[in-house]
């Protein structure tokens, strides 16, 4: 068996032969540096990276840290539960944009929101960089998260190396809080995985779902939200645990606040189209509940009704100070909600 994570301070007979064999050794082949077709570059030390003593005694030392953590998590999770649908993926579409901005993406609000309600994108647009934060706002809130199996939850249909490396991380940080088993796997996924955007972000995502403490809650842990602190690589153990704990509390905290601001404007809002007719503008408002930004092709969508109508009520939003116009142009016009900062 390979051998990736465990430390020798931590010798586990049914996980570990102290015997020196190759092939127990995780690069399990020649010694790399008579490999000639290795690139000439810095290789990562991923046995120290890896080394769960280590984890478990940083998780220790930064107690309290954790503690703020996972409190600002279960209060998120219980928000999202008493949360319609729609207004979850809205925060995971601002969880994804942030996420692929992060990766090198770059993928707005807006935009995800035309690709993922419409499929529409610019002719300049990197559609493949659309469909990464596309699958990375609907894996945040919907379907079983990364412990009904880990194939699954990504969508493929083979168990790739990846994948069983993965599966040692999650076996060696047995024991661990879920906040820090996710910090373990996501750094570990990313010195495993490496290369572009979409190997990132599959790493966050699957991070962010394994964090939470009930998998059937469709909740995940905001990472990206509040900038990318809890992202950010380097360091030890103990270093990256506190930027993950840090930068996941600002995140949460973030995602809470807007959270906030939305439900007291869409109790606002209701009150003020109290007296108007049609169905019309109430499913406007569900619609700006579920998208950052809305657009009159997506607001058909969202509402069934005819672009006449949604211009109409959309005015009629706009006249009582409900939404406002975001690009001041009078083609293409985007729409958000008024709330109050």
């Amino acid at each position: 068996m390979k051998r990736p994570l465990l430390d020798p301070e931590e010798t586990q007979p049914s996980l570990y032969d102290p015997t020196p064999v190759d092939e127990d050794l995780w690069f399990a082949g020649p010694d790399l540096e008579d490999d000639v077709f290795a690139p000439p570059l810095p290789r990562a030390e991923r046995t120290d990276l890896l080394r769960v003593v280590k984890w478990r005694r940083a998780e220790a030392a930064l107690a309290a840290d954790l503690a703020r953590a996972a409190q600002r998590l279960g209060a998120f999770e219980e928000r999202l539960r008493r949360t319609p649908a729609g207004v979850r993926e809205r925060l995971a579409v601002l969880e994804a944009s942030e996420l692929s901005w992060w990766a090198g993406d770059r993928v707005t609000p807006d935009r995800l929101s035309l690709w993922m309600s419409l499929r529409l994108s610019g002719a300049q647009e990197d559609s493949l960089a659309l469909t990464r934060a596309g699958w990375a706002a609907r894996r945040l809130v919907s379907g079983p998260g990364p412990e009904a199996g880990l194939a699954s939850f990504l969508g493929r249909g083979e168990t790739t190396e990846r994948m069983m490396d993965w599966a040692e991380i999650e076996e060696a940080s047995a024991g661990m809080h879920p906040i820090s088993r996710a910090a373990m796997g996501f750094h570990g996924w990313s010195q495993i995985a490496g290369g572009p955007g979409s190997a990132r972000i599959e790493a966050a995502v699957v991070a962010a779902r394994a964090a939470g403490t009930s998998g059937q809650s469709a909740a995940f842990l905001p990472l990206a939200s509040g900038g990318s602190t809890a992202l950010r690589p380097g360091g030890s153990p103990e270093e990256r645990l506190r930027r993950w704990y840090a930068g996941a509390e600002r995140a949460t905290l973030a995602l809470l606040r807007d959270l906030d601001r939305l439900e007291d404007w869409r109790g606002r809002a209701l009150d003020d189209i109290a007296s108007l007719s049609g169905r019309t503008a109430p499913r406007l408002i569900e619609a700006l509940c579920r998208w950052p930004l809305l657009s009159v092709p997506v607001a058909e969508a969202e509402t069934g009704a005819s672009r006449a109508a949604v211009q109409r009520n959309l005015e009629r939003l706009a006249d009582l100070g409900l939404i406002r116009e975001v690009t001041g142009q009078e083609r293409f016009r985007l729409w958000t909600a008024a709330v109050q900062k």
